[in-house]
């Protein structure tokens, strides 16, 4: 099912951008001067369009994510502090466990530590 799905999303995306690079291939020119004068003839290079505009979108994709990553800094610094206090909960419910099962007779001990019955309410 998983592998269907993929093909149905993954196929006829590629598919979009096969034909966007096929209309897309002229020549463009990316200065990289940021002050231009009056010529052209700063730095720069030219690429196919579909390039520039596919790069474009994986560099505004990447610098989402990074804001993203960020952002949620605060949240994934609560949750790994919540986990640590957790374990340490558990930690010393374990410990008060045992403190509670030794210091009880060795008969109820026993009973105690023998696999749970289930009852029923009903």
């Amino acid at each position: 099912m998983r592998s269907v799905l993929r093909i149905v999303v993954f196929v006829p995306l590629g598919l979009l951008l096969l034909f966007f690079a096929m209309a897309n291939r002229g020549q463009v020119r990316i200065a990289l001067d940021p002050l231009p004068g009056g010529d052209v003839s700063g730095p720069g290079f030219d690429a196919p369009l579909f390039l520039v505009v596919l790069a474009s979108v994986a560099l505004g994709v990447v610098a989402g994510s990074v804001s993203s990553w960020f952002k949620h800094r605060r949240h994934r610094r609560a949750a790994k502090e919540a986990r640590a206090a957790a374990k340490q909960a558990r930690a010393e419910a374990d410990q008060l466990r045992e403190q509670a099962l030794s210091s009880l007779p060795s008969h109820a001990h026993d009973q105690l530590t023998a696999a749970p019955t289930t009852h029923n309410a009903a």
